[in-house]
This record gives C-alpha cells, sequence and structure tokens, in this order.
C-alpha cells in the first residue's frame, strides 16, 4: 500500500492492452479531463483503483453533487451525480480498514465510515476547531498516527490576511480524537510596501500547508507565504513539534499553495507555481481596491503557470523546475468575465493542486481554480529528468507565455471579477518574417512594441521554460529590425510585459542593433556554467563570435541560482513605438 499526500491506495487494477498502450506513451504532461468545481482537496483512489474527484456542477439549472471518475488511471473521466449523503473524498485507514475525512464546510468535522466515498454509512463528529482549507489526513509511515494540515484563520476581514498561520492536526487513536499542535515561531512580513511594489500587497504568514514524510521518518510541513518564496517547518517527532521556518531558496512563490509529495520509491515530488508578481501598482490607479472589494488580491499576477520538480536526496537538490500546465486562458481578453457560472469560483488560476502516484512512475494532477481553468493532467517523471528543450513555433505559441495586462478593474476579492482576474490580450505574435518572398515564406515570433494607453504595459514579451541547469548553452535564432530586446536567464517565471525580470535574475543583457547587427538572421549564444571551480562564467557570443566587452561577454554571478536557470525572458527595448521589433525563428536549449 502506498501513502500519498494523504491519499492512500490499493493496487490498480491491470488496464487492457488498448488503455495500457495510451498510458505507456504518456510522457510530457497530458490533459485528460475537467475537474468538477474548485480543485484543493476533493480527490481520493478506492480500493479498486478507481480515482474519484468530489464537487459540483450546474445540471439542468439546478447546481447538483458530482464527481469524475477515472477507471483507467486518469486517461478518460466520467462526470456521475453524487447522492446526498455520500461523504465525499476521503482516505484509507491502514490499521483499521475504515475511511476517514476531515471537513470544513460548514463546520469543522471529522466524517467516519466503513465504506468510504460513495457509502451511505458516515458518521460526523464535530470537532473542537475554528479552522479552514482543510488536507486530506496522511497515515505516517513511522507511526501509527494521523496527522492533517490546516490553516487557522480569523473572522475578522480587516486582519485576516495577516493572521492566516500553519496547524497540525495529530490523532494517535485512529481518528477518533484529535489534538492541535502548531510551529512555535511564525515569519516576520515586512509592513507597507516593499521594493519594487509601490503599495502595501496581500500579506499572510505561513498557511495552506503541505506536509510529507521522509524516509527516515521527520516530516517536512511546507507552507505558502506573501514574501517571494515557500517555507518550511521541521518535525522529529511526528509533528509533536517543528522547527522553522527555513526559507526554501529554489521555490519561488508569492501567496500560492504548494503540494510536497513523499512517493513510494521514497523521492519527493514537489508541485508550485515558481513565479513572480508584478510589482503592486500604486494604489490610486486603481481606486476600487482602496475598499473591501479590492483588498483581497490586489495584484495577483503569478498564478498562470503550475511547475514540478523531484528530489532524490532527502531535499537537498532538485530536478526538473518544468512548467507541467500553463493556464489555458492566460491570454484570453475576457480573462475577468470568462467562466462566471454557478457554481463556480470567480478566480481563474492554475493553483492549489492535488495529485496522486500512479503505476509505472506516473502522476496525476487535478489543479484549477474555475472551469475554465481547471485541468486534469498525468505525466511521466522521467519528463522532470530532461536536460533539453526546442519550439521553433511550428505548433504556434502554447508552449510559452506571451500576454499583456489590459488596466480594467483591480481583481477584486471574490466580487465579479475574482481575485487573480485582471483581463488581459495576447503581446507577442506570429508573423511574416521580414524577408519573406514566394519561394522562403515562413512565419516567426515578432517582439515588438505599439503604444497603447489601455494597457498596464505594453512593452511586448515571452517567457518560455525549459529544464533546471546549473551548466547549459542556450541558441536563439534571431533578427533585429527596430530597437532590439533584453534576454534575460532566470530561474522562475517573470510575467513577458515584466521590465524588472533581468534585476532578479542571475544574468540579463541588451542586444540592439549596435551589438548585433540590424536585418540579418543571427544566432545568439549563451552558456553558462554554475560548476566552474574558478569562477561562475557566462558567455554570450553571435554567429560564433564573442561580444564585445561592453555586453559583459563574462559575466560574474552575483548569486547562483542553487538549482541553476530555467527560463528564458525576453523583453523589447523600445521606448517609444516599435513596430518593427525583433524576429525568433527558435529557442533552443540543451545541458552541457
Amino acid at each position: 500500500m502506498n501513502t500519498l499526500s494523504g491519499l492512500l491506495f490499493a493496487a490498480f487494477a491491470a488496464l487492457n492492452p488498448s488503455d495500457q498502450a495510451l498510458y505507456d506513451a504518456v510522457y510530457a504532461p497530458k490533459v485528460t479531463g475537467l475537474p468538477p468545481q474548485t480543485v484543493l482537496r476533493d480527490m481520493c483512489v478506492m480500493d479498486d483503483g478507481e480515482i474519484r474527484h468530489y464537487g459540483a456542477e450546474k445540471i439542468g439549472g439546478s447546481v447538483r453533487r458530482v464527481y469524475a471518475s477515472s477507471l483507467d488511471r486518469g486517461l478518460t473521466w466520467k462526470t456521475l451525480i453524487a447522492s446526498e449523503d455520500d461523504p465525499g473524498a476521503m482516505v484509507k485507514s491502514p490499521w483499521s480498514g475504515e475511511w476517514i475525512t476531515i471537513s470544513h464546510k460548514p463546520k469543522m468535522r471529522l466524517i467516519r465510515s466503513k465504506t468510504g466515498p460513495g457509502g451511505h454509512d458516515a458518521v460526523c463528529q464535530d470537532l473542537p476547531f475554528t479552522f479552514g482549507y482543510p488536507r486530506q489526513p496522511i497515515a505516517l509511515k513511522h507511526r501509527k498516527r494521523w496527522i492533517c494540515p490546516v490553516s487557522e484563520v480569523t473572522n475578522s476581514l480587516d486582519s485576516a490576511f495577516a493572521s492566516y498561520r500553519a496547524v497540525t492536526l495529530l490523532s494517535d487513536d485512529d481518528g477518533r480524537t484529535w489534538r492541535r499542535t502548531e510551529p512555535s515561531k511564525g515569519l516576520f512580513i515586512p509592513p507597507g510596501a516593499v521594493p519594487p511594489d509601490r503599495s502595501a500587497r496581500w500579506a499572510n504568514g505561513p498557511c495552506e500547508p503541505s506536509v510529507a514524510e521522509l524516509r527516515d521518518g521527520t516530516l517536512w510541513m511546507v507552507t505558502r507565504t506573501s514574501v517571494g518564496n515557500h517555507y518550511k517547518y521541521v518535525s522529529k517527532d511526528g509533528g509533536e513539534t517543528w522547527e522553522g521556518p527555513e526559507k526554501m531558496a529554489v521555490f519561488h512563490s508569492v501567496n500560492t499553495m504548494p503540494l510536497l509529495m513523499a512517493l513510494s520509491d521514497g523521492r519527493l515530488l514537489m508541485i508550485w507555481n515558481n513565479t513572480q508578481p508584478l510589482p503592486q501598482p500604486y494604489l490610486s490607479e486603481y481606486p476600487e481596491s482602496r475598499g473591501k472589494v479590492g483588498m483581497g488580491a490586489k495584484f495577483v499576477t503569478n498564478r498562470d503557470a503550475l511547475h514540478a520538480a523531484v528530489s532524490e536526496d532527502n531535499g537537498r537538490t532538485w530536478k526538473g523546475f518544468r512548467e507541467i500546465l500553463l493556464n489555458p486562458i492566460r491570454n484570453d481578453a475576457d480573462f475577468r468575465e470568462t467562466g462566471r457560472e454557478e457554481p463556480l469560483e470567480n478566480d481563474k488560476s492554475v493553483h492549489q493542486p492535488q495529485a496522486v502516484e500512479l503505476p509505472g512512475g506516473k502522476i496525476l494532477v487535478a489543479v484549477g481554480q474555475n472551469r475554465r481553468a481547471q485541468r486534469f493532467l498525468v505525466f511521466d517523471l522521467r519528463w522532470l529528468y530532461e536536460r533539453e528543450r526546442f519550439d521553433d513555433f511550428r505548433y504556434g505559441l502554447g508552449g510559452l507565455s506571451n500576454h499583456l495586462y489590459v488596466k480594467g478593474l483591480m481583481g477584486n476579492y471574490r466580487g465579479w471579477s475574482g481575485h487573480c482576474a485582471f483581463n488581459r490580450i495576447p503581446g507577442a505574435v506570429l508573423t511574416r518574417e521580414p524577408d519573406s518572398s514566394e519561394n522562403t515564406a515562413r512565419e516567426a515570433l515578432q517582439i515588438c512594441r505599439v503604444r497603447d494607453r489601455r494597457l498596464y504595459s505594453d512593452k511586448q514579451g515571452v517567457t518560455w521554460n525549459f529544464p533546471a541547469l546549473r551548466k547549459g548553452r542556450l541558441e536563439v535564432e534571431c533578427r533585429i529590425e527596430g530597437e532590439g530586446f533584453r534576454l534575460t536567464l532566470a530561474d522562475r517565471w517573470f510575467n513577458p510585459c515584466d521590465e524588472l525580470a533581468g534585476a532578479y535574475s542571475p544574468f540579463t543583457v541588451a542586444v540592439t542593433p549596435r551589438n548585433f547587427g540590424r536585418g540579418e538572421w543571427k544566432k545568439l549564444v549563451v552558456t553558462w556554467d554554475f560548476d566552474a571551480k574558478e569562477h561562475h562564467e557566462i558567455i554570450a557570443s553571435v554567429d560564433g563570435v564573442e561580444i564585445a566587452h561592453e555586453w559583459l561577454d563574462k559575466y560574474l554571478m552575483p548569486l547562483i541560482p542553487e538549482a541553476g536557470v530555467s527560463y528564458l525572458h525576453i523583453i523589447t527595448l523600445a521606448e517609444d513605438n516599435d513596430q518593427k521589433g525583433a524576429y525568433f525563428r527558435s529557442f533552443s536549449v540543451k545541458g552541457t
């Protein structure tokens, strides 16, 4: 029996030859369906390997409880009506064989059943706690104990964002009674605006925790924070006491929910949003944000990319840092308004993941807020170990981010717009190459600047992910027709229009007609080696010729990303209208 992030499951049933062939073929992340309602804690696995995800949908004019069911390891899904007394997602006790879950709606209570999800024998027991966002309980392997990570919140709207904190519930009698433990230390949250933010950001301490048991029984509790990275607490006594918080420098995040999982072979899997939001704007630019309508999110622009990384050494080093899902509506002009239908909330991001370990080294993930952004996806863990990526845009721009933000309403707190809900439009596009002819017609990615006062920024850019590398080679086939562009190698996702990406990254350089030339296709090459003995060197060259010194041909790293770099960020340098811009035929990265 495997234990995975609180989901206990027996052996999966064998697939028929056709389904087995389809299952074996899954390697890179493959979207396989849509979860019902918002995902967070409502996925479970039955004894026979059926995967269920509970939720609600509007059917025949009425909101009904439903669950998505998969009998083939997440390859296909069928929506079924759930009875009103169905207890929903639960986990099975390895000791008694009974099923349990902890729910916070309508109040904190333990639900217990002998038959589990779909049964009719559930017994509810009120718990003396007032918490929110409980994960599913986790049965520890090194002691007979359940642990359930939850967030503690207050009922005061004015102080709620400062009072979130991570708490664990423990049970040593197979879930019959529970007691509360919490870390003794919180996390200092700087008051007011912190540069580059121009006004105070949504602030909260460590909360929305995820717990995983390491090979030796040590527990890690990874938490959401508002200060730029996930933070962890460590317990060596099964959750009785916690040491920390400790900054997890490789896991960038601002107010998104992490998922840490212990896999059946002892590896750790982290699923999170490795993303950086745009700087918080002046509130005077968005007067609606000063009241209760807008206080909830202000400027949440970092929930459009979901990542995964794997560790084989108890979390000391990590591989991957790859995008497993980009928000499918990230470029939509009606991002705020789309998908507003009962019972779906108005948030439209790809955070708050759940996951199940599948046979053969594959992972099923459920993620997303709002029907338009929610997805089931399956990927093979081997894909995280790749060391190269190539894209010539022959299959479109689905593999990168290129959106710009409209100066509409500030993202509201679950109001008409929902938070995380700024409208946007596509920026960089595929267009005819400037030297196209009857015999050489083809399109390339064009990044330029078309002045548009409706936008938060009209500086076009793109953000492209590749496997994290400490030593590698980037090749960009490109051509400058206008003002040029800024190229940045980063260790996190930045918004395509973020002009500060280079200031927070290990390497950035301005590529201009002066140091690159104009009107010619050339290959820009950047190589880096963070493990070099004498110093950590980056060398840039064009068509095999090292670029002149004023372009920082050798860049001594001020800060070395522990896992390496995993992103290419390119943004126009134009300070005014520049419709000629620069063209790009391909991006290519390879570990060396």
